[in-house]
C-alpha cells in the first residue's frame, strides 16, 4: 500500500517518540497506533505493522536495561512465559472478537492506574520485602498479557503497576523487567500477525528503525535518572492515554 512519503516521514518520526516514551513508560502505542489508523491502512494492517516495530522497541530498550545490570531474567521467566502463551490467545481474539466494549472500559482504567502512579506512598526505587503472591501476580500478568496480545494500548504501564503493586519491585527494577515481558507479548503477538500477513513491511521496518532510535535514548534517560523521570512519565502517560480514548469513544 503506497501511504505517500508525508506519511512515511510523520510516521518514522513517530516511532522515534514512540520508542523514547515506551522504554521511559510502556506507552508507545498512543504515539503510533492512532497515527496508523489516520493514515488510512486498515486497524488489522495497523494492529499488526505497530506490533512488528513495538517488538523491536521494547527488545532494545530491554537490552539496554539487562546491559545496566538492573534485570535477573530468572526471576521474570515465569511471567515471561506465562506473556508469550497469553499473548497468543489475545492475538488470535483479536481476530475474531469485536473490540467495543473494551475500548469503552480502558479510558477509566488507564485513569486508575495513573491516580495509583501519582498518590501511592508504595513507590520508590526500593523493593519492598514483602511475601509475594505468587497465584495473583501469575494471574495479573496472565490477563494483562491476553489484553497486550489482543489491543496492547498501555501494556507497559499495567506491567508495570503489576511488578510494582503486586510483586514489589522498585520503580526502576519495575521498569526493566517489564519490558522484558512487553517484549514477549509484542514477540508472540506479532508472530500470529506475521502468520497472517497484515504487516506492511517497507512502514514497518522504517518503524523499526525509529524505535530502536527512541528506546536507546529513552532507556539511558530511565537508567540515569531512575524515578525522577520514570514516575512523572508514567503518570503523564496514563492521563494523555486516557484523555485521548474518551475524546475517541465518547465523543
Amino acid at each position: 500500500m503506497d501511504l505517500g512519503l508525508g506519511w512515511y516521514i510523520t510516521l518514522f518520526i513517530a516511532s522515534i517518540i514512540g520508542g523514547l516514551v515506551g522504554s521511559l513508560s510502556g506507552g508507545a502505542g498512543m504515539v503510533t497506533m492512532p497515527l496508523l489508523l489516520l493514515s488510512g491502512i486498515s486497524p488489522l494492517q495497523a494492529l499488526a505493522t505497530n506490533k512488528l516495530q513495538a517488538c523491536i522497541g521494547s527488545l532494545t530498550s530491554a537490552a539496554h536495561y539487562y546491559q545496566s545490570g538492573l534485570v535477573d531474567l530468572k526471576q521474570s521467566r515465569a511471567l515471561i512465559v506465562i506473556a508469550v502463551v497469553c499473548a497468543s490467545l489475545g492475538a488470535l481474539a483479536v481476530q475474531f472478537v469485536p473490540l467495543e466494549f473494551l475500548a469503552k472500559a480502558l479510558p477509566f482504567v488507564m485513569i486508575g492506574l495513573g491516580i495509583y502512579f501519582l498518590l501511592s506512598p508504595k513507590i520508590s526505587e526500593q523493593d519492598r520485602a514483602h511475601s509475594i503472591s505468587k497465584p495473583y501476580l501469575y494471574g495479573s500478568c496472565a490477563l494483562a498479557s491476553v489484553y497486550g496480545g489482543f489491543m496492547g494500548v498501555g501494556i507497559g504501564s499495567f506491567i508495570l503497576a503489576i511488578l510494582v503493586a503486586v510483586a514489589g519491585y522498585g520503580l526502576s527494577k519495575a521498569l526493566a523487567h517489564s519490558r522484558w515481558i512487553v517484549f514477549s507479548i509484542n514477540l508472540s503477538s506479532t508472530a500470529f500477525f506475521l502468520l497472517g500477513g497484515q504487516v506492511l513491511w517497507i512502514l514497518g521496518v522504517m518503524m523499526c528503525i525509529g524505535q530502536m532510535i527512541g528506546a536507546s535514548l529513552g532507556a539511558r534517560l530511565a537508567i540515569k535518572h531512575g524515578g525522577k523521570i520514570i514516575r512523572p512519565a508514567v503518570i503523564v502517560l496514563c492521563f494523555a492515554i486516557s484523555t485521548q480514548l474518551l475524546i475517541k469513544e465518547f465523543f
